[in-house]
């Protein structure tokens, strides 16, 4: 069995400051460490997870899904903008997709769902529907302020 290190000693052990290693514990990227109180016990042999070069498929698919989602909705007379972590460049592996709709005359709440559920269904990403006339003015400003035309890419 591996020796057990506290943050500080890993952050010794492997050249990284102490801070820096907090942030990987955060973000768990050394697996096999355990919170134990307000402590931490590493792995003596843990080592680091890398993310590869290049863009994340996540992301890349998350993208993808709001193109298409968008890309629907518009040729059915749907006026919609991505919000959430698609439009903030936050998005990670388990993010959901946030469309924010301003105008969809002639269609229901229903069906603008349907088109959107649809169009992501063939990247497997879950969207969420927010129609901004059922926010209040202070949470719609926000939203609004938020929203972009697309994905960040």
């Amino acid at each position: 069995m591996a020796d057990w290190l506290s943050s500080t000693e890993y952050a010794r052990a492997n050249r990284l400051t102490p801070q820096r290693v907090r942030q990987l514990l955060a973000a768990g990227k050394i697996p096999g460490a355990r919170r134990i109180g307000e402590r931490w016990a590493i792995p003596g042999n843990a080592a680091i997870l890398r993310v590869p070069a290049g863009r994340p498929v996540a992301e890349d698919r998350l993208s993808r899904a709001a193109l298409a989602c968008l890309k629907a909705l518009r040729s059915a007379g749907v006026h919609s903008m991505v919000t959430g972590s698609a439009a903030s460049g936050r998005a990670h592996a388990q993010s959901d997709l946030d469309l924010l709709v301003l105008a969809h005359p002639g269609r229901t709440w229903a069906q603008v769902e349907e088109i959107a559920f649809a169009a992501a269904a063939a990247y497997g990403v879950p969207v969420d529907v927010v129609f901004a006339e059922n926010l209040p003015p202070a949470v719609r400003t926000v939203m609004l302020r938020q929203a972009r035309a697309g994905p960040v890419r």
